[in-house]
């Protein structure tokens, strides 16, 4: 822990900043401290698919492997843990059991990838955006408004235009919308 806290520094970035993009080599692998990261690919022909999103307080890069295809941007304001890619790499190598945290927090994203598959493959259209909302609600910590009448009642900002939640869900934007 004091080598990891040694070797970190913070790094705000604003709603629709930048992270890191394909073709990048990331010098950067990172703890998000909170808000939301949004995770796509795009196509040779500028078609643009959301194939994640990170929360607090997940990690984002890729430790041990070349660069990606993935673009990462702030869909909120974001605020990250930062640690140097290659000093980050060499500590996991030194210490197993930080190694192996981070593979079953990978092993984790795998098993919410192959969730997401069946979301796409499987469930209606409502069912996808109730989900997406479930998701939301789950993973940014939604309290219930202690000013409303109705307990059940729940309120929070979506990370999410209905344009994105569209391509997120595979969807139009006139089905999100209704």
């Amino acid at each position: 822990l004091v080598q990891l806290s040694r070797m970190t520094w913070h790094r705000s970035v604003r709603a629709g900043g930048r992270i890191f993009g394909p073709g990048e080599e990331p010098l950067l692998v990172a703890n998000i401290v909170s808000g939301v990261v949004r995770l796509s690919r795009s196509l040779g022909d500028g078609r643009t698919q959301i194939v994640g999103l990170q929360f607090a307080p997940e990690f984002i890069g890729r430790p041990f492997a070349e660069n990606g295809n993935i673009l990462a941007e702030a869909a909120t304001d974001v605020e990250l843990c930062c640690f140097s890619k290659p000093q980050f790499e060499a500590l996991l190598q030194a210490h197993n059991g930080l190694h192996e945290l981070l593979t079953q927090r990978m092993i984790h994203d795998l098993d919410q990838a192959r969730e997401w598959m069946l979301l796409l493959g499987r469930k209606t259209a409502l069912e996808r955006v109730a989900t997406l909302l479930l998701l939301c609600a789950e993973r940014m910590g939604v309290q219930s408004d202690s000013g409303k009448s109705d307990e059940n009642c729940l309120s929070f900002q979506l990370p999410l235009s209905r344009t994105e939640m569209a391509e997120f869900l595979g969807l139009t934007l006139e089905t999100v919308s209704r």
